[in-house]
Order: C-alpha cells, then sequence, then structure tokens
C-alpha cells in the first residue's frame, strides 16, 4: 500500500538527504518493513540544535515536499498545491495532528483518498474543523485514553483507538525493584525536547531560587531544540552554571536509561502535551516524578500517588514541588513504585505497536 505521511514537523536537511525525530523515522521503517511503501510529505527547513536525526534516506524513506519560503502565506499556499498529486498516488494519507496541515483531510475527502489521523497534542482539537476531520477520518489514533475518549464522544463512534508508547522499552525493562540512593546531593533530571513550551525558563529560575535557599542539587538537562541557546544563556545569567548542566540529545536506550537511573527526581514543567513519552520512561525506571498537569497527563498521573503535581508556567509551583520531593524523598519513592505498579500494563509486549495497529486496519478495509 502507499503511504503518505505528513509529521507534523519540518523535514530537515542532513547529509545528502532529509532527517526527522527518531521515534517518527523508527515508527516509519516499522510501517514500510509490513510491505508499505512511504512518502513523507512536509516542509523542508533547515533548523540549528536539532532532534531529527533518523536519515530517511538511508532508509529507502521517500520524501517529498518544498522548501521553507519567506512569505508564511505564499509558503502554505504552495505547500498545499505540491501536495495535490502526492494525495492521487497515494491508497492512505496519515496526519500526525495537530498540523499546520489541518485543511489536507478536506482535499482527500474531495478526491476520495482514505484518510487517518495520529493526535498527539492539545492545540485545537476540540474546535470544529478538527471534529470534522475526526468524522471523515478512516482511522484514528492516540497518545492517551483521554484524547481517545474525547474524540469517540464527539463523534458518537468508536473510531479512535490509544496507541502503545512508541518508546524502546517494554515490560522487561520496568525496575519493580530500584534502589533509591539517598545522597545528600539530590540529581534532578529534564529529558525531552528543549522548547519554550516545556517550561524550561521557569525551570531555571527555580533552580537559581534553590540555589540561594542553600538546597544541594544539580539539575541536568538532557535534550536539544530551539530553546537550547537561550537556556545556555539564562543558566549564565542566573549563576547557576556550577549546578545546572546541559547535555545535549540522547536516542540510544541504554543512555536514555542511565539518565533515569542515576537521577533523583524527573521534572516536567510543561505548558500542554498530549501523554509525554518520558513519563512513560520515568515510571519504568521507577524515577519520581514532578509534573503539570495538561493535556493527557491526568488520566495516567494522580498528584500524591504516583507523582507530584506542579503548575504550568509557575516559578513558585515549581520551586515549591521540588522542595517538598527533596524534603520528602520517602514519599517521592513511594509515588514511583505507585507508577512502576501501573506502568507495567500499559507497556505490556503483547500489545501491538503503533505500525502493526495501523497496518492491520489497512489490511483489513
Amino acid at each position: 500500500m502507499k503511504i503518505l505521511l505528513l509529521d507534523n514537523s519540518s523535514l530537515t536537511p542532513c547529509g545528502n538527504g532529509y532527517c526527522v525525530e527518531p521515534k517518527t523515522g523508527a515508527f516509519t521503517v516499522e510501517l514500510q518493513d509490513k510491505g508499505n511503501k512511504i512518502t513523507i510529505y512536509g516542509q523542508k527547513e533547515s533548523a540549528v540544535d536539532t532532534v531529527h536525526t533518523f536519515s530517511l534516506t538511508e532508509n529507502n524513506i521517500n520524501v517529498s515536499g518544498l522548501k521553507r519560503k519567506r512569505n508564511k502565506l505564499l509558503n502554505y499556499v504552495l505547500l498545499y498545491l505540491r501536495i495535490i498529486p502526492e494525495i492521487f498516488k497515494a491508497n492512505f494519507v496519515y496526519i500526525f495532528y495537530p498540523t499546520s496541515f489541518k485543511y489536507i483531510p478536506l482535499l482527500c475527502w474531495i478526491f476520495r483518498k482514505k484518510f487517518g489521523l495520529y493526535v498527539r497534542g492539545m492545540n485545537g482539537i476540540e474546535d470544529t474543523i478538527s471534529v470534522w476531520n475526526y468524522k471523515k477520518a478512516f482511522t484514528i489514533f492516540t497518545v492517551s485514553d483521554f484524547f481517545t475518549s474525547m474524540i469517540n464522544n464527539k463523534i458518537n463512534k468508536n473510531k479512535a483507538h490509544t496507541i502503545k508508547p512508541m518508546i524502546p522499552f517494554s515490560e522487561k525493562d520496568v525496575m519493580f525493584n530500584r534502589e533509591y540512593n539517598n545522597s545528600k546531593k539530590t540529581s534532578i533530571l529534564f529529558l525531552g525536547r528543549l522548547v519554550h513550551d516545556k517550561g524550561i525558563a521557569e525551570l531555571l529560575k527555580a533552580a537559581q531560587i534553590l540555589n540561594h535557599k542553600a538546597y544541594d542539587f544539580e539539575l541536568n538537562l538532557v535534550g536539544s531544540g530551539e530553546f537550547l541557546q537561550k537556556a545556555k544563556q539564562l543558566i549564565q545569567e542566573y549563576s547557576i552554571d556550577d549546578i545546572v548542566f546541559v547535555r545535549g540529545a540522547v536516542f540510544e536506550p541504554e543512555e536514555v536509561k542511565s539518565y533515569y537511573i542515576n537521577a533523583h527526581l524527573y521534572v516536567l514543567p510543561t505548558y500542554h502535551e498530549g501523554f509525554p513519552r518520558t513519563l512513560y520512561e520515568a515510571m519504568i525506571f521507577g524515577t519520581p516524578i514532578i509534573t503539570t498537569f495538561v493535556g493527557g497527563i491526568p488520566t495516567l498521573m494522580k498528584d500524591g500517588f504516583n507523582c507530584k503535581e506542579i503548575n504550568p508556567k509557575s516559578v513558585e509551583s515549581i520551586v515549591e514541588g521540588l522542595e517538598f520531593a527533596i524534603n520528602n524523598y520517602h514519599k517521592m519513592t513511594e509515588f514511583a513504585k505507585n507508577g512502576t505498579a501501573l506502568v507495567t500494563k500499559i507497556v505490556d509486549g503483547n500489545r501491538p505497536t503503533h505500525a502493526e495497529h495501523l497496518n492491520k486496519l489497512l489490511n483489513h478495509q
């Protein structure tokens, strides 16, 4: 089957081809290995400090699209025009959602092409256009039961499905008997994309305040993204370069695991989410979690049971959350053990992967 895939981020030039985020790349390869021919369509745009390191070209994935134009309106008009022949060539169009290509489902409907949606974020997912897209979609996958229930209730059909987390870990990796190091210095971890909406600026300000309060800790920022240079600037401005360390992006599973098991706390002060993969990973490795409750996060995370809740965009809340965690670490380890028990069923190896589930539906049309 010829599948046209629209990721909701740009295609980044790398070497002699184009790259995407590794988990998206792995999904694409798995789908292609099942006998499908995949073309990824999108805006081609160079980026600094990008997490797009998976080479589509080296993995024989077709790429189509246009280089970004300076005029934003012209840019999207040309992108919409250029995709029409790609839609005609495809048997199925799969769209990561929400997206700048919000009206592509309308084109699919006009040209009588089946399409599916992969809903993994909050922005605009309940507006009129999105609800129309859900009604016309052949199938819908989401990152959490919260989104699945919301969509199915909107369209009065059980069309949406919750996928197994797209992470390189399974129930075999779950650490049921993690030993917690109660050393004096608390190691705090943020692992994810370094973008403004992840709450990095507030987290760094909170680190400055905790430093002034004489807490003994270190903060490791593991990731990359467009906020990287600003983060480094703030670290210098706040004079916390001796306790905050920018480690860069990591993709190898063993290296990712190492950061979690060597951290006392995982903190995620994000503004909006579907359901973050990193929360699954922190629960798998028994790392106590401090997180905002946005998007689909409250469907699994419960304050005082498997995590400590903080408020988005609030330096004060991050400070209070970290102080509670440091001063009541025994409670945080109890929360972590509850999270580990919860995540075991979610990463059950018998559950089909995203690619397996989609491929099965497409082959039973």
